[in-house]
């Protein structure tokens, strides 16, 4: 590791994500990243709305000749496009759409709940704030969610020559929400018990306060596995369709709290092949402590790019921050977001 300090490796991936409201930019995006960049992430589903005339989801932009022409000239320059989905994040704080073909109109079932069966849609905006959640999520347990993201994710890849799959949001709001009834059933089969009921008072007399808190932990393990087993089905999938197209993900920079809270067991995924990468959202000051901590973790950080936050930091800091991926073996590093970018070029000197 100190050796690493006076090497310099290749960013192999030089990515960046422009968010929805800067897609209208077109193919100015491409001439504004000045050849900097050799991966975009473009955001073209989110909050359950499909970007594109989508025959599964409301459609917020009807028209797609501006999407075909960015696809074909990102090609003939020698840029990789994923298409950027928000997964389980399915509303935010505005008021609720009245369009029927959105879930959160017509499945409420498909919605996480907490231990008291009470789902995420019956919170209001700012119970949600209070709890750092930024809306509505969807659950992965639930099989027709399953059934749902994987129809749209071929819907976009029938229609349009991506080169990857770029999953955001592909976590639980909080440990919280693991409460729904897809979850309790699964939990239900495998242990004979109800999770809603694992902290009440009965339990702890039948099961004792060890017991108790050994069924919260498996409940935790099962969240963690859903996902996993979600994330692994989709990659085989998309393989196994589309063998071309990358399956990536962007997952909370520190695995453990990733774990913990969001059941986002991402060094798993990386080390079982079951994405082709995953970038870590380090949008702090200091990324040193998750690097080195990323390390020591993975068995492979090239399949790890780092996403750093220039919509808080200057190009200064920017810069300093992909020295330190350069000390590394990273795949490379991913800036968030274009519209920061936009506004001020300089940031474009952080990449070499």
């Amino acid at each position: 590791m100190v050796l690493a300090l006076f090497l310099v490796f290749s960013l192999d991936l030089r990515g960046i994500w422009v968010p929805r409201w800067s897609i209208d930019d077109h193919e100015a995006i491409l001439n504004t990243l000045d050849g900097k960049f050799n991966h975009i992430f473009l955001q073209i589903y989110a909050l359950g709305e499909a970007y594109y005339p989508s025959q599964l989801a409301p459609v917020r932009k009807h028209d797609d000749a501006w999407l075909r022409r960015f696809l074909a000239e990102a090609r003939r320059r020698g840029i990789k496009v994923s298409a950027w989905l928000n997964v389980f994040y399915s509303w935010g704080y505005a008021p609720w759409t009245g369009d029927l073909r959105h879930p959160i109109r017509v499945y409420p079932n498909w919605y996480v709940e907490d231990r008291n069966g009470r789902s995420i849609l019956s919170y209001e905006v700012e119970d949600l704030k209070n709890q750092l959640i930024e809306g509505y999520y969807l659950t992965p347990a639930n099989a027709q969610v399953r059934r749902h993201m994987f129809r749209v994710i071929d819907e976009i890849l029938d229609k349009y020559d991506f080169d990857g799959v770029h999953l955001d949001y592909f976590r639980y709001p909080s440990r919280r929400f693991i409460y729904d009834t897809a979850m309790r059933g699964k939990f239900l089969r495998r242990y004979c018990v109800d999770p809603v009921h694992s902290g009440d008072a009965e339990a702890e007399l039948r099961y004792g306060a060890w017991g108790v808190k050994n069924l919260e932990d498996r409940l935790h393990e099962l969240a963690r596995a859903e996902l996993t087993d979600f994330m692994r089905a989709l990659n085989d999938h998309v393989r196994e369709q589309r063998p071309h197209v990358e399956v990536s993900v962007a997952v909370k920079a520190d695995y453990q709290s990733a774990s913990t809270d969001f059941g986002q067991d991402w060094p798993a995924w990386v080390d079982d092949d079951l994405v082709h990468f995953v970038c870590l959202m380090a949008y702090g000051r200091d990324i040193e402590s998750i690097l080195n901590k990323t390390m020591r973790r993975v068995n492979d950080p090239r399949k790890v790019a780092v996403g750093v936050g220039i919509y808080n930091l200057s190009p200064e800091r920017i810069a300093a921050q992909v020295k330190q991926v350069e000390s590394l073996p990273f795949a490379g590093v991913v800036f968030f977001s274009y519209e920061e970018l936009r506004k001020n070029r300089n940031y474009l000197h952080a990449l070499r």
